[in-house]
């Protein structure tokens, strides 16, 4: 995630809560990956994927891995939203 100052980009580390981070370690097995990456866009995408394939039941519900994955992606994306991203 990129931010401008002073004419320059800076990067920002991405924010993880707790529970995010217990929520990756415990579903990816590259999370060392995920906390380094530097596009938000690249990290909601694992989650979303996750969601798509394991995080529905046979009726097409959120199963409990799916609301979890979805309460993460939730609080990743409010964490670090910044409208200048296009987020």
């Amino acid at each position: 995630m990129a931010e401008w100052q002073s004419g320059r980009k800076v990067w920002k580390m991405i924010q993880f809560s707790k529970q995010d981070k217990e929520f990756i370690m415990e579903n990816f097995e590259n999370a060392k990956d995920i906390f380094t990456e530097q596009d938000i866009k690249k990290v909601l995408r694992v989650i979303d994927d996750l969601i798509m394939y394991k995080g529905f039941d046979e009726n097409y519900n959120l199963n409990d891995l799916g609301r979890k994955a979805q309460r993460v992606y939730d609080s990743i994306y409010y964490n670090n939203a910044n409208p200048a991203d296009g987020l």
